[in-house]
């Protein structure tokens, strides 16, 4: 079978950050084209760092200055899907087969700006936009909580869950950071740098001949140390004695306030054993009856009797104090004791740490599970047992370190347990038979107490709950970053298939809702149209009504008054007196020529000492009332209607003759 080379060298440039096709060229040829071979080649032996991005925590604690943990081998996972039992173990980077690197992923080039520096960032686009701000929390030290990112081509700021692959960005990019933070007093803000520093105590362990540096943050107690200590050197916290700390430190007081430098080195022994040791006999001068005399020139008898004071006192105290449980036992209420956790955490570890969910396991799985594909989280569930020996060790190095606490936050919703109550256990036990499968249930059901602390992986895939992978407390920070970002890899591939499976359904559904609303909306046109026309005919009928009605009314009115009008005119009819004959006196008689409308003329003889109103009358009775008709005068032109109708027509002028015209209103 032919090697597709132009494949594995994208795979190899990939996973490893390198650019340069020369020099990845150059290392798949020393490999013979063996992807694995050349990835474990480039990669420092036993180291989980991912070359395409800085070291996320450099505080990384190293229990024991020696070779690597038994089991830490770049072998070839089998064929078969790995067990419950086998997702327990770490995976080196080396012997990650092809199957399970990145196809094709580009790498993205950021340019962090903050005010007049700039750090560059490599990440991976299958990666989050939380991812950036970790990495930023690793190089610059800066909290992921106080850090702004703006310079962002995009019409929204995205989230830190936002996968970089999804918005599309050029390969190089500029982001510009700033800083959220409080304006306060000079020694406040010492102080709070001092706890918030991580302290590196190299404590050379007499007993054993053996030199431990271990990292402590500055909220960790001295009591907090002892006791660590005590799992690292199997000393009891009574049995030490310790030589380097300042003179006035008290066992409650945290390593930022006590004093010291960041870098510091102390001696610890355990002092039954330095009580048992017999002491040197050394000779005295002066006699051949000298008595052994110890080192401090106390004698043999001296020292025995303060062997049996200091022995009586020590094995009365042998067995250190547990501490409180970081959960009180029996409790009923799910969501108060996860409550409790997270406060005893916070107390025990310090505030630098994941963000424990303050709810019961339901709620947890609801607000990671059961949403969305797009909105979906991983969910880690922490379980912790006090009568394990990794667990302070695995609490204070890895899962409290802020590369490890910072991811966690950002990609997973996280909920605690404590294990360390038999009521608890089994009600946890009850709680995860319920919602997972038995095998699940099985396994942690028959867990032993010294493989925990234990985080599961829990994702919702097809509609079912599934675990993962189960994460033991026996990684470090490179080990305990590789598996969680396996975990978030392929927690990545999966969010996508069923992203485009919801998109489709959504299309399909969306497709189908329209339908149905242009099928609505054509019924409702249809109904719209109907009444509308049913509406349009009732106004018709209505009009037609009104206008019928309107003009019986109007010829009612008409008639009326054609009748009040007539009985007007036959009542002035009566009165009005006859026309004077033409044998009477002529200065006394005056002729009236009237212009009618139509063009009519009529002409009529009136007394000249009669009232205007008779001329009016009679022109009322020839159907030329003065409301609708003006009776004009030819010289000088004046309207009749207008003056006093009592005035005579001699008075008027209108005598012996006059011409008057009649002229419509």
């Amino acid at each position: 079978m032919s090697i597709n080379r132009e494949e594995i060298l994208a795979d190899f440039q990939a996973c490893t950050g390198i650019e340069d096709v020369g020099e990845a060229f150059m290392h798949l040829e020393d490999a013979n084209w063996d992807l694995s071979d050349a990835v474990y080649r480039v990669l420092p032996q036993g180291s989980q760092e991912l070359p395409s991005m800085p070291l996320l925590d450099d505080s990384v604690q190293v229990i024991e200055e020696s070779s690597l943990p038994p089991g830490f081998h770049a072998t070839q996972p089998p064929s078969s899907p790995p067990n419950l039992a086998q997702l327990l173990q770490p995976v080196p980077l080396a012997s990650i087969s092809r199957e399970f690197l990145p196809r094709r992923t580009r790498i993205l080039n950021f340019s962090i700006v903050l005010n007049d520096m700039t750090t560059p960032i490599l990440v991976p686009e299958s990666q989050t936009v939380g991812m950036i701000k970790t990495l930023i929390c690793s190089e610059l030290g800066i909290p992921v909580c106080k850090q702004e990112l703006s310079g962002w081509k995009l019409d929204r700021q995205p989230r830190d869950t936002t996968v970089l692959e999804s918005l599309n960005l050029p390969k190089e990019n500029t982001l510009y950071l700033s800083v959220n933070t409080d304006e306060r007093d000079a020694a406040t803000e010492e102080s709070v740098a001092r706890m918030t520093q991580t302290y590196r105590l190299s404590i050379f362990d007499i007993t054993h001949n053996q030199t431990h540096t271990v990292n402590f943050p500055g909220t960790k107690t001295l009591l907090e140390v002892k006791r660590d200590v005590s799992d690292l050197t199997g000393i009891p916290v009574r049995n030490q004695s310790w030589t380097g700390w300042p003179s006035l430190i008290t066992d409650d007081m945290v390593l930022g306030a006590s004093g010291i430098n960041l870098v510091h080195d102390l001696t610890v022994k355990e002092l039954v054993k330095e009580i048992n040791r017999p002491p040197e006999v050394v000779p005295v001068p002066g006699g051949s009856n000298s008595e052994p005399v110890s080192d401090d020139g106390s004698t043999a008898d001296e020292y025995e009797d303060a062997s049996d004071v200091v022995m009586e006192d020590v094995f009365r105290e042998l067995t250190p104090s547990r501490p409180q449980p970081l959960m009180p036992e029996g409790i009923e209420d799910e969501a108060m004791a996860a409550i409790h956790f997270a406060d005893g955490f916070e107390q025990r570890y310090g505030p630098c740490h994941p963000t424990f969910f303050p709810g019961s396991l339901d709620d947890a799985m609801k607000e990671a599970c059961h949403q969305p594909a797009r909105d979906r989280k991983l969910l880690a569930v922490y379980l912790h047992h006090d009568g394990s020996v990794s667990s302070n060790v695995f609490c204070t190095q890895v899962l409290c370190s802020e590369s490890i606490a910072s991811f966690l936050s950002a990609n997973f919703i996280i909920w605690g347990w404590d294990l360390t109550a038999t009521s608890n256990r089994l009600r946890l036990l009850n709680t995860i038979a319920r919602h997972f499968d038995s095998l699940a249930s099985r396994t942690l059901r028959n867990f032993e107490v010294d493989k925990l602390p234990l985080l599961l992986i829990v994702t919702r895939s097809r509609a079912t709950n599934e675990v993962l992978a189960m994460i033991p407390g026996s990684l470090n920070v490179d080990e305990m970053m590789t598996q969680l970002l396996h975990a978030v890899e392929m927690f990545s591939e999966q969010q996508r298939v069923e992203i485009a499976e919801e998109d489709e359904r959504s299309a399909r559904e969306t497709v189908k809702r329209e339908q149905d609303e242009a099928y609505q909306l054509s019924l409702e046109a249809d109904r719209a149209k109907e009444e509308l026309k049913r509406q349009g005919e009732a106004v018709k009928q209505r009009q037609e009504e009104e206008q019928r009605v309107k003009e019986e009314q109007e010829k009612r009115l008409i008639e009326f008054t054609q009748q009040q009008k007539e009985m007007r005119r036959l009542d002035v009819l009566k009165r009005l007196p006859a026309e004077p004959s033409a044998d009477e006196s002529p200065g006394n008689i005056t002729c009236i020529r009237f212009r009618l409308p139509e063009g009519k003329t009529a002409t009529r003889r009136f007394r000249a000492d009669e009232p205007l109103q008779v001329l009016l009358d009679y022109l009322l009775v020839e159907g030329y009332p003065h409301n609708d008709y003006k009776v004009l005068s030819s010289w000088p032109r004046k309207d009749l209607t207008a003056v006093d109708s009592t005035e005579t027509l001699r008075q008027l002028k209108l005598v012996p003759q006059e011409t008057l015209i009649i002229e419509e209103r």
